[in-house]
């Protein structure tokens, strides 16, 4: 056997045993990190909406609805799930719907909205962000500007820049528009399709 080929069986069988190690990994840790993010998305749907225990039913998006939002410029924003929130007596309390909102400095930003059955905001919990640390992160560090959307029932809410009653975050434009047009784009949700 010449050296070459001695070489590239070597080879071919380090890439095999570290092919079918690398699968095993993955086949021993898929469950569990699987399992992690359900317990991650549970507790950010406890945190939106405290008078739920039941966030087990997943409610099919009206496609025409979502379609409409995602295109309208005022929204600018996804709904990728919607689910209605039961209390321990099986009553439904509220909504938990799952915006993906584009334009953020970082991209994309993802949060839960508890919407209450009076069609008001109950919470917001971001779930997935990447704005510039100090910044556009604080969106999600600092719970002063998430609060603000709380008691809010239209799907207008604006900037104080802007005329509204939401106070930016500052020196981070993109991140505070991108979360307001995802809020009013979960609400908008909620009032034409569930409150419809």
């Amino acid at each position: 056997m010449n050296e070459m080929t001695k070489n590239t069986l070597i080879m071919t069988a380090f890439a095999l045993t570290f092919g079918l190690l690398l699968g095993l990994v993955h086949a021993v840790t898929a469950g569990p990190i699987a399992a992690q993010h359900e317990r991650q998305k549970n507790e950010a749907y406890s945190a939106v909406l405290e008078a739920a225990s039941d966030f087990s039913e997943n409610m099919e998006i009206d496609q025409a609805v979502h379609d409409a939002i995602e295109q309208d410029s005022n929204y600018n924003a996804s709904i990728t799930s919607v689910i209605n929130a039961k209390d321990d007596s099986g009553s439904t309390v509220g909504y938990v719907i799952d915006v993906s909102s584009h334009g953020g400095y970082g991209g994309d930003i993802n949060f839960s909205i508890g919407i209450g059955s009076d069609g008001s905001v109950e919470g917001i919990s971001i779930t997935k962000i990447a704005e510039t640390p100090g910044l556009g992160m604080k969106a999600q560090s600092d719970p002063a500007f998430c609060e603000q959307f709380i008691g809010g029932d239209s799907s207008e809410l604006k900037l104080s820049s802007e005329g509204g009653e939401i106070n930016g975050i500052t020196s981070a434009t993109f991140t505070s528009r991108c979360m307001v047009r995802g809020v009013n784009a979960g609400l908008k949700y909620y009032q034409d399709v569930i409150n419809g």
